[in-house]
């Protein structure tokens, strides 16, 4: 690509990233926002305070707690915090344990705990009025939310798709957060999406039938998935037509703006259309031949390494966690994975594995130092518009040894694919391997009953970042002819996915 083409490739996303700002300061306009950090009992939780800029909300009006489910973060919620706070209600949303910037360890029964606490402190303060209150959440925090109401004796609770509690509908005990199902209070809605997994829907279901009260209703939604229920307009509207209903308010809100869930995806289209420029620049001066450019690439014997050394990972994690101590609620396993399989493919790739790196000093800089700007931008851009993703400190010190087991699985993963002769083939290709790799890892979840159904349940999101990442993993690969420097700049990106996404514990 041409110099001019580069140049007008970064101009244009320079100008989706404005514009992508512009509609997330849109969407955040008429709303009040205060950050408390709150010592609860033994619980240290970062909580914001959210309530509609020209009211003055109050305990007597209404207020509503809002918990998040496992891996998200009180910064996804803010669209269904908006709901609320449009219908005049004053809106708590903590980061519970482990997650976003409350520090760890997180336990389903720690968040569940912590919770209750912060119930009990804001109640004590005199901040919310349990019979002036709804609890709502989402997945765990619905569960949270439900569990919590027969002790709390709120107004109301809105749970949307709450995580499973019971053994049932093929769910193993294995994969439960919770193993007792709560009493569920009179004025319950409890929402289920249409392509939510079969379990979390049927379970929802069950909830709301075996209520001993008729003012406990279940209703599921079209055309909505697990996440996409946090950006529904119809649960949104649900939820403030519920809350209203049950504290004697007059239903008149608007549904708030989800500019910038618009804006963030107009974003991420920016930043990929500058990466391409700024990774040139940056690994593809004097950049030496790919070591292996003369070697053929043996596709079908790629597929079957990769398969039976992720087998024998799932038999050696079974017994033994090699990377325990970075105490990421299921985070470990995965970097276990990725260490075993990665030395795996470097032993039997023992010769290329030992030339790439040589002569590779300038380019491996050049690849460290776009990786980490590039993880810095994209977890500034989500933070800005649709979700926390900024590491705090605690994420920040376990950074150096989950690159390690990333940068691993990569290189090995670079040195199966081989050189980019072919860009398209050799993308499918590559993303084809890892798809072997995470169906075998899923596969292994499950018979082993190992409990680590949070990678399961992640699939989509490691492959959209898959995806995207390895588009950018190729460009250094085919720019600067160094598997080593491709898998460096995907494996700080990886790390960096993977230290937002999972709980600290």
């Amino acid at each position: 690509m041409d110099k001019k083409k580069q140049v007008w490739q970064a101009l244009a996303g320079i100008l989706c990233l404005i514009v992508g700002a512009l509609l997330a300061v849109y969407a955040g306009r008429g709303y009040t926002q205060h950050r408390y950090i709150v010592d609860a009992a033994a619980c240290r939780m970062d909580l914001v305070v959210m309530n509609r800029a020209d009211l003055l909300a109050s305990p007597d009006s209404g207020s509503v707690v809002l918990f998040h489910g496992l891996s998200a973060n009180k910064v996804i919620m803010q669209y269904l915090a908006r709901a609320f706070a449009q219908a005049g209600l004053r809106v708590f949303i903590p980061d519970l344990p482990g997650h976003g910037r409350s520090p760890g360890p997180f336990t389903p029964e720690r968040a569940e705990s912590c919770s209750a606490s912060l119930l009990r402190g804001l109640a004590a303060r005199g901040m919310i009025i349990p019979e002036r209150t709804i609890l709502a959440g989402h997945s765990m925090g619905g569960a949270i939310a439900l569990r919590l109401a027969d002790k709390f004796r709120p107004a109301g609770v809105i749970a949307i798709s709450p995580a499973p509690m019971v053994a049932a509908h093929g769910i193993s005990p294995e994969n439960l957060l919770f193993h007792t199902p709560p009493l569920v209070t009179p004025n319950t809605l409890i929402l289920a999406a249409q392509f939510d997994a079969p379990g979390i829907r049927e379970s929802a279901a069950d909830l709301a039938a075996h209520s001993p009260y008729s003012w406990a209703k279940y209703r599921e939604l079209h055309w909505n998935t697990h996440v996409s229920m946090l950006f529904s307009p119809t649960v949104a509207r649900d939820a403030q037509a519920w809350a209203t209903h049950t504290l004697e308010l007059p239903n008149i809100a608007h549904l708030p703006s989800r500019a910038n869930l618009f804006g963030c995806v107009l974003g991420i289209v920016g930043l990929l259309l500058i990466a391409g420029p700024f990774i040139r620049e940056m690994v593809g001066k004097n950049a030496p031949a790919d070591p292996e450019a003369g070697e053929p690439v043996q596709r079908v014997r790629g597929f079957v390494e990769l398969a039976l050394l992720s087998i024998v990972a799932l038999v050696i994690l079974h017994f033994w966690h090699p990377v325990r101590i970075f105490r990421l609620f299921e985070g470990d396993y995965l970097a276990g994975f990725f260490l075993i399989v990665g030395a795996g493919l470097i032993l039997l790739h023992r010769k290329g594995a030992s030339s790439g790196f040589r002569g590779q000093r300038g380019v491996l800089f050049g690849a460290a130092v776009a990786g980490l700007l590039m993880t810095l931008l994209v977890n500034g851009w989500f933070e800005l518009t649709l979700t926390g993703a900024w590491l705090n400190l605690e994420r920040w010190e376990r950074l150096p040894l989950f690159f390690l087991t990333a940068f691993l699985f990569l290189y090995g993963l670079e040195l199966v694919a081989g050189p980019v002769v072919n860009g398209g083939m050799r993308y499918v290709s590559w993303f084809l391997l890892l798809v072997v790799v995470w169906a075998v890892l899923s596969l292994g979840v499950l018979y082993f009953y190992s409990g680590e159904i949070l990678l399961v349940l992640l699939s989509p999101y490691f492959a959209l970042l898959f995806l995207v990442c390895g588009l950018g993993i190729q460009l250094v690969r085919r720019e600067s002819g160094s598997p080593a420097a491709s898998a460096l700049f995907g494996a700080i990106l990886l790390a960096g996915f993977c230290l937002v996404i999972f709980p600290l514990s």
